[in-house]
């Protein structure tokens, strides 16, 4: 579990007694790095939020920008580091899979999807070769079925990221200003679950 003794602490005094385990477990999911980005947020809020052409930043979906004559873009990006680390080819595949929900849902089609990646020296260590050939075929597939092109990506080898690797993916969409769907939802929302179970890759 990926709790820190303060962060047990503060659960424990926000809800006024101790966690069940299934409680520990969606707290923990949730205030992961791959959730929550606690210990990058401090740098994302660095980036720019506002702009003449920025219709959506941070808390939507994805971003969206005006380009004009009644067209937006939309850029969602999604680190799926631990993921691919475990499973590397579920987890970029699920990665890239994410990025091109996020754009849908902003009611823009996706039109391409990039990527930036860090492995260990696949030359000498297997296992980093293994992280690199699996990861990298996810993002294709994932990408390919849908008929989404990957049309750019950036990658290093170092022996720092050999049991660890970086998998960041990018969707961009295109679509209507008219057409965006706000991120509301209302009282009486139905919600419907789809999808199979975690893989082994999981959600943290």
């Amino acid at each position: 579990m990926s709790l820190t003794p303060q962060e047990h602490a503060f659960l424990e005094k926000k809800i006024g007694r101790k966690p069940t385990p299934v409680e520990l477990q969606i707290v923990a999911a949730e205030w992961s790095e791959h959730c929550s980005y606690k210990s990058s947020k401090k740098h994302l809020k660095l980036l720019p939020r506002e702009g003449t052409r920025i219709i959506s930043g941070p808390g939507y979906d994805s971003g969206v920008l005006d380009v004009g004559e009644g067209y937006v873009i939309t850029v969602h990006i999604e680190s799926h580091n631990h993921p691919s680390a475990v499973e590397p080819y579920g987890g970029a595949a699920t990665g890239v899979g994410g990025v091109i929900r996020d754009i849908l849902s902003t009611g823009t089609r996706p039109i391409a999807i990039l990527d930036g990646l860090r492995f260990g020296d696949i030359e000498k260590d297997s296992h980093a070769r293994w992280l690199f050939k699996n990861a990298v075929r996810g993002i294709a597939d994932y990408g390919n079925c849908l008929g989404i092109p990957t049309i750019g990506g950036e990658i290093e080898f170092d022996k720092c990221f050999t049991n660890y690797a970086l998998v960041d993916v990018a969707a961009i969409g295109f679509g209507k200003k008219d057409k965006l769907i706000k991120n509301k939802a209302d009282k009486d929302d139905f919600v419907v679950l789809i999808g199979g179970s975690t893989g082994r890759d999981g959600i943290g």
